[in-house]
């Protein structure tokens, strides 16, 4: 699947991306039910590789 958007979206969605990211990440070290943090983890991960496509600072 191909995703065509203008550079302004991209920005827009990148931050959006950074944002949901640095929740996930929070989210992530103050939980303490193990499926819970392995679902998170994985998609954390799938949402990195979404961001890294998408372009810009990377995992922060």
């Amino acid at each position: 699947m191909n995703l065509e958007i203008a550079d302004e979206e991209a920005r827009e969605l990148r931050i959006a991306l950074d944002i949901r990211l640095r929740e996930m990440r929070n989210e992530l070290v103050h939980t303490d039910d193990h499926a819970y943090r392995a679902d998170l983890r994985r998609s954390l991960e799938r949402l990195e590789k979404i961001a890294q496509k998408v372009g810009g600072s990377g995992p922060g």
